[in-house]
């Protein structure tokens, strides 16, 4: 039995949790190749106009896994914590896999939903299990399996360092965006080649994030978006990055309303440069590091700061 997960959206986030689920399991894990222009094109041409640019590029990595997998994992993300919930995306994610194409194999959607105190949402693990032909035992431990994984994914890792004068940026985004090479352009890569320590939210404390987001107006009920903003006001507040790069893509309706509330919070502080750059399938690269050098040339001639102090540069989109 091959189980095919696309190289999409939240596997950059769980994908080591599901592929360990399934190798405990004892079944063949397939994954669609790395986001190409080739995928691109075809999530653009099968999915929704009106969906967002990482919907499309999950689109066409479903695809590729149409003549390679038996079937499908698509797990159903609901929330990432308590109090938390996903952006409806994430919600009907399952549902828009089965209506993409007639000839997709079978799509399995077990919940996730880790806010839920009664871990209630495993038992749509072990259907997967024997779905899969395998055992209630074998089930059982890989199930256990995921939950410690998930457990430790979120381990504090304190790889975060003080701002020591070098030239540090803070690149925010949604994971899928910024870990995505061919989606990012190749952002975190550029930046290390003009000379910039390029520093992400998963390099950021979650517990001081969330301590830092609950202190915005408004309070940010989607897990990822108040993860991201507390990363945000994190490198802000304490002076940690040289200037932030808040990484979006057109049609994104949490990271529409994040970026705005983080604009907004930044000019009002008179805090660290801030720019968004807002990324669909027709963003070229040589946009990208037109913004890119005219950012990290206007952060070489900002004198070292202390923390809460600098300016806001209004942001473009590619």
């Amino acid at each position: 039995m091959r189980v095919g997960i696309p190289r999409a959206l939240l596997f950059h986030h769980y994908g080591d949790c599901w592929l360990s689920f399934l190798e405990a399991l004892g079944v063949e894990a397939v994954l669609s190749g790395p986001t190409s222009s080739d995928i691109v094109n075809a999530g653009v041409i099968h999915a929704d106009n009106e969906t967002c640019l990482p919907v499309k590029v999950f689109s066409g990595h479903l695809l590729e896994l149409k003549d390679n997998a038996d079937v499908i994992l698509v797990p159903r993300v609901i929330s990432q914590g308590y109090g938390t919930c996903s952006c409806p995306k994430f919600l009907g994610l399952p549902d828009m896999a089965r209506a993409l194409a007639p000839d997709l194999p079978p799509v399995l959607s077990p919940a996730m939903d880790l806010g839920d105190r009664r871990f209630l949402w495993l038992r749509d693990w072990y259907k997967v299990g024997r779905a899969l032909g395998c055992g209630r035992l074998a089930t059982a431990v890989a199930v256990r399996g995921l939950v410690e994984s998930l457990k430790a994914h979120d381990v504090e890792t304190g790889c975060e360092s003080e701002n020591d004068g070098a030239l540090s940026v803070g690149v925010a985004g949604h994971f899928y965006n910024v870990n995505d090479p061919h989606v990012s352009l190749r952002m975190l890569e550029r930046l290390q080649g003009m000379g910039a320590r390029a520093l992400t939210i998963e390099q950021s404390s979650e517990r001081e994030a969330r301590r830092q987001a609950a202190s915005l107006p408004r309070k940010v009920y989607w897990g990822f978006e108040r993860r991201l903003a507390g990363a945000v006001l994190h490198w802000s507040r304490t002076a940690s990055v040289s200037g932030i790069i808040f990484l979006t893509s057109f049609a994104c309706g949490p990271g529409s309303f994040i970026g705005a509330l983080l604009e907004d919070e930044l000019s009002r502080e008179g805090s660290v440069p801030f720019m968004t750059i807002t990324l669909d399938e027709h963003s070229a690269e040589a946009g990208l590091v037109t913004r890119l050098e005219a950012f990290t040339d206007m952060l070489r001639r900002v004198p070292a700061r202390k923390p809460a102090s600098a300016a806001l540069e209004r942001g473009a989109v590619l």
